[in-house]
């Protein structure tokens, strides 16, 4: 082995050793929501409540320092500005000089016989922004206590333009657990305490009580907060105390409070949830800060002197009242109200990682099961190496021992991607499975153009070391432009992408890295070090097929009709299609991403038929549901997907409650849930469980004041059983024998007591806002729009104008085509689709490069100087068409496998790359190069090719 060969081979191992390490364990590589089940939200911060409550803070601050300046001023919220009345003209240098020492975020400007405070841009952005940092540190902390000990491993990222987006991602919740988490996201946690009014009548029956006491408005020294009610509170007023659900919310009255705010939220450092020792009822105990202390000091005092009650408010209502006979010191306060263990514990969390500083908006939300994430992966893994391996037997039969080179240089582009994949420690999706399935054929192609060129260049008469040199450097730059068109559209992906779209551009990216050190690199290294092993060899086991060697079609001579066929199937399907009325179309099928909605798939143990879902779905309000029968591999169970689209000008509240209407039907189709009023345990959350446990009790585990034994006796217990139900095959019990056999026989009873089976399951639950819906289709445009443009550009420096535009009206054409076959025959438009889409743009511009390159190889050859740009054409199609449908066709397995094996959730995604690779095979034929021709005609851009 030479010194050159060694240190090649040095580096080959190094690289392997490199990758093996960043992927080895396979742990190493993390799977997304989609394949490991869990929940995605994507919140928005609400930055205008944030200056909104600015405004109110303000007001109360400087109606305070204009008081302490002697001026009776009255200062109220007018709108997004602050009015103040009463200031004369003598008073005005006053007033001006305490806006600019304690208010510089703010303008004074005269308004008639008032002023007028107005926040200042910049001011403004700095609020927005404090909430948006102060909304991700909230979150982290409240996760952290959800998962101390980061067992779940969440994502937790900032987003959006402005960054006022978070998108949270948690592996390994169950849907049981899902309303609680959204409460514990987006409740601001703003607890303030203030004194009840001093004034004859406090509380009123309702809101339009009070209203009509005051002649419809409250005085401006009071504020009217609604009170929940509470144990507690009934019993004070001597009144029967009514059971109501868990976490639901009853008002009991309206209460008028001081407007100033005696002590804040902010002062409190710690909290956690205790029980009562007298009714072991749940309560919060928090402790305050020096400066809170002091404040719940003088706030105590005055209500001991003037005998009111303080109001404890949280987020705008009071959760209970407290009454005080003297002065408290010590900074310590007791909250009891109708709480189970786990809103105490949330209520708790909320306080000690502080209040948002503006609310949140629920944008999209989605809930994989674990069951379904499973299936996903089987079936995906199933698709890419049925691919794979036909490509394995293919290369191997049509290329004899060079095939065994690709293959090869194949299985280290595997081991290459795994490695980016482990060192990123980027997170594997599902479409980023059929993106690793898909390049590995575009890394095929590769082999395929070298092992072809190789090929004609032994026919031409070279010797076999010529020959390999010539076929590498000859499709160098061949290989380079394709691969650089596919990085653009995997960039694009990336960028405009979210969740499993960045996942698919991902695997995309490094594939085409991956690919292009494999088939330049490793195929070459190879064929040398056979070649120094036998020096002097006259032939080369590069397969001996060969198609349409010698073909001479006069593909230009059709090129008028084929235009005509191409674009007129295009009007066709569009004519048929209607793509200028998009809402209320029937042919056109947008995924909920692009409409708003709730998308589903539920699982049913047993007999269950589609139209009995429509029927129930009808009955309950939700006629226009779409419900389709998946068939799974286990005749046992069925899957359908139900989406239901959101009522226009609906919010994510709204596809909230569309959610929860779902799954009462659901579970009305339940055929236990007519004999039994019990909650089915294949629907419920390990938290919710380990909740009814601690209530039961069936071990008799002592009892500490904060509740904490039980929690460590049964919250592992009922995790343990949820695990196990999402571990089986079907993710439903069939049988409470199938409970583990390491619980306790006592926990088993209570379980058997308290629940039933169930025979549904919702294996996904997907909620999109309808204001997020046309952010979706802006962000598709775009992609698109960028993408285009990237590549016209790219060609142009590369090639010329004639081949740049020859490009993009194939690009269009390859586009346009898979559409409008996509809408023609049915399927659902969604985000993974339109990643397929993209990967269209950059593997159609692949494809059509090749054909290209070889028109610009030939332009500079003698036998062409004098010959008519549609020879020229002509001859270069002819001598690459072989190596042009090669490449299609081994892109083409592997988008059909993907198709036809990959289970639901790849089906749409690989339709339109079955499309597109046979659309981009013809268009390099029939459209890119026509373009040229013609443009050649009608702007004598003949020189100018050949001079490239």
């Amino acid at each position: 082995m030479t010194k050159r060969s060694l240190w090649r081979l040095i580096i080959v191992l190094a690289v392997l050793a490199g990758c093996g390490y960043f992927f080895t364990p396979l742990s190493k590589v993390k799977l997304g929501l989609d394949l490991r089940g869990g929940v995605h939200f994507e919140l928005e911060v609400q930055g205008q409540e944030a200056l909104a409550a600015d405004l109110r803070d303000t007001r109360d601050r400087l109606s305070s320092r204009l008081r302490d300046k002697g001026l009776t001023a009255a200062v109220e919220v007018d709108g997004t500005t602050l009015r103040v009345d009463g200031a004369g003209a003598d008073q005005k240098a006053t007033l001006e000089k305490v806006v600019k020492d304690f208010f510089p975020g703010y303008l004074l400007a005269e308004d008639g016989a008032s002023y007028r405070l107005s926040q200042k841009s910049d001011y403004q952005k700095q609020l927005k922004d404090d909430a948006n940092k102060r909304a991700l540190e909230v979150i982290e902390k409240r996760i952290r206590d959800i998962d101390p000990a980061n067992v779940l491993e969440p994502e937790i990222t900032a987003s959006g333009a402005e960054g006022n987006r978070i998108v949270v991602e948690i592996p390994g919740i169950e849907e049981g657990d899902r309303e609680r988490i959204k409460k514990l996201l987006a409740t601001p946690g703003h607890l303030e305490q203030r004194l009840l009014a001093k004034t004859d009548v406090i509380k009123f029956p309702t809101r339009e009580a009070a209203l009509a006491h005051f002649q419809g408005k409250i005085p401006e020294q009071f504020e009217l907060r609604p009170e929940i009610e509470s144990d507690r509170a009934a019993r004070r007023a001597g009144q029967p105390v009514e059971k109501v659900k868990p976490g639901e919310e009853r008002i009991s009255a309206w209460v008028l409070l001081d407007r100033t705010m005696s002590v804040d939220g902010a002062d409190i450092i710690d909290a956690h949830r205790a029980s009562n020792p007298q009714t072991e009822a749940n309560e919060v105990n928090f402790t305050l800060n020096k400066k809170g202390d002091d404040d719940f000091a003088r706030l105590t005092g005055i209500a001991a002197d003037e005998n009111r009650l303080i109001a404890i408010v949280l987020d705008h209502k009071i959760i209970t009242e407290l009454s005080a006979k003297e002065k408290i010191i010590g900074g310590a306060v007791r909250i009891s109200g109708n709480f189970t263990a786990q809103d105490a514990d949330d209520l708790a969390s909320q306080l000690r990682s502080g209040a948002l500083r503006a609310p949140m908006k629920f944008l999209e939300e989605r809930v994989v099961g674990p069951g379904l994430g499973r299936d996903s992966i089987h079936a995906g893994v199933r698709a890419a190496l049925i691919g794979f391996l036909t490509i394995i037997l293919f290369m191997v039969i049509f290329y004899h021992w060079s095939g065994v080179n690709a293959i090869v240089a194949l299985t280290v582009n595997v081991v290459v991607m795994l490695g980016l994949l482990g060192s990123f420690r980027a997170t594997l999706t599902l479409p980023g499975i059929a993106g690793f399935a898909l390049t590995l054929g575009m890394a095929v192609d590769a082999n395929i153009l070298i092992f072809e060129r190789i090929k004609e260049e032994l026919a031409l008469g070279k010797s076999v070391p010529g020959a390999i040199d010539a076929g590498f450097d000859r499709v160098f730059w061949t290989i380079v432009d394709s691969h650089v068109t596919q990085l653009f559209a995997a960039l694009l992906l990336f960028i405009f992408g979210t969740g499993p779209v960045k996942g698919f551009a991902v695997t995309l990216t490094v594939g085409v890295v991956a690919s292009l050190f494999t088939s330049i690199y490793i195929s070459r290294f190879i064929y040398d070090w056979v070649l120094e092993h036998h020096p002097g060899t006259k032939t080369l086991s590069v397969g001996t097929h060969t198609f349409f060697k010698g073909a001479s079609f006069d593909f230009m001579k059709y090129k008028g009709m084929a235009l005509a066929i191409s674009w007129g199937i295009i009007l066709v399907s569009l004519a048929y299609v209607h793509p200028w009325h998009i809402t209320n179309n029937p042919r056109i099928k947008l995924g909920m991403q692009f409409v708003g909605g709730n998308d589903m798939t539920v699982r049913f143990r047993g007999p269950m038929e589609p139209e009995t879902i429509r029927a129930a779905l009808g009955k309950g309000g939700f006629a226009d549901a779409s419900v389709v029968a998946y068939e799974g591999s286990d005749k046992s169970y069925q899957d359908f997907a139900v989406k239901v689209k959101a009522r226009k000008d609906a919010d994510q509240k709204d596809a909230t409650q569309q959610a929860n209407a779902l799954r009462a039907i659901f579970k009305q189709l339940d055929p236990e849930a007519a004999v039994s009023t019990l909650p089915p345990l294949n629907l419920e959350g390990s938290k919710n469980l380990s909740d009814d446990l601690v209530k039961a009790n069936p071990m008799g585990v002592q009892q500490d004041d904060q509740g904490q034994a039980l929690n460590a006796a049964y919250g592992p217990m009922a995790d343990k059983i949820i695990a196990l139900r999402d571990r089986l095959p079907s993710g439903l019990y069939q049988s409470f024998d199938q409970l583990p056999t390491d619980i306790p026989q006592a926990v088993k009873d209570t379980v058997k007591k308290d629940y039933r089976l169930g025979s549904v399951g919702i294996q996904k639950d997907e909620s999109f806002s309808p204001s997020i819906s046309g952010e979706w289709t802006r962000k598709t445009l775009t992609a698109v729009m960028w993408a285009s443009i990237a590549i016209l550009i790219y060609v142009m420096f590369r090639f010329t104008l004639s081949y740049a535009v020859g490009g993009i009206v194939a690009l269009i054409h390859d586009m346009l085509m898979a559409l409008a076959l996509f809408a023609a025959f049915g399927y659902e438009f969604n985000v993974p689709v339109v990643a397929s889409f993209l990967t269209l743009m950059g593997y159609s511009m692949a494809d059509t490069i090749v054909v290209f390159d070889r028109i610009r190889e030939n332009s500079h050859k003698p036998e062409y100087r004098r010959a008519s740009i549609t020879k020229l054409v002509n001859d270069s199609i002819n001598q690459t068409l072989s190596r042009t449908i090669l490449t299609s066709v081994s892109v083409l397995f592997v988008s059909v496998c993907l198709w036809l094996f990959g289970g639901p959730a790849l089906h749409d995604l690989a339709f339109p790359l079955v499309i597109g690779v046979i659309t981009g095979t013809y268009s390099s034929i029939y459209i890119a190069s026509p373009v040229v021709v013609y443009w050649d005609q009608w702007f004598g851009g003949k020189d100018k090719l050949k001079q490239h």
